[in-house]
């Protein structure tokens, strides 16, 4: 019998796992990019073809995706919030 609470629970598990991962690498980047002053136009391309691009404002580098998802939650979270007001 598939028991999807524990899957959806693996999944979280999964995810978090991964974005991790992910974070440790931005945060590896970042170390890397203000040590050096830069990792060079082929690396930055890929990066940028990946989705992670440099913040010169905070000075790290970050996943657009991640950005996307962070910023549409907090919005529906306070629109939401507004409409039940």
């Amino acid at each position: 019998m598939f028991d999807g609470d524990s899957h959806m629970k693996e999944e979280k598990k999964m995810l978090s796992g991964i974005m991790s991962l992910e974070k440790a690498a931005l945060e590896r980047l970042t170390e890397e990019r203000i040590t050096s002053g830069s990792l060079g136009q082929e690396v930055e391309e890929m990066l940028s073809a990946a989705g992670v691009y440099w913040d010169s404002l905070n000075e790290e580098y970050f996943d657009i995706q991640a950005f996307q998802k962070e910023t549409f939650e907090r919005l529906r979270m306070e629109y939401a919030s507004q409409s039940d007001a």
